[in-house]
């Protein structure tokens, strides 16, 4: 599931070169923490997108509240965690 994810965010980067010069990242429910086997310990939803951007050179910010001005970004992830009952 990890490398599904992270290959589909390495895809869209790859596939529009140097034109995400800065993201936004919004992590909607940031209590949505889940073991990651790779990482050895507990990681929220948004850690392997900001993991890709940071190795491809990109910048990103990551917050729980979506701005009402998203023109100074030029991607924007919305994260929505995982469904719970």
């Amino acid at each position: 599931m990890i490398r599904t994810v992270l290959l589909i965010c390495a895809l869209i980067l790859f596939a529009h070169p140097l034109y995400a010069d800065h993201a936004f990242i919004w992590n909607y429910d940031d209590d949505d923490v889940f073991y990651c086997s790779e990482y050895g310990g507990s990681i929220d939803c948004s850690y392997w997108i900001e993991q890709t951007l940071t190795c491809n050179g990109h910048t990103f910010t990551t917050n729980t509240a979506l701005p009402s001005d998203l023109s100074s970004y030029d991607v924007v992830f919305v994260l929505t965690g995982w469904y719970r009952c």
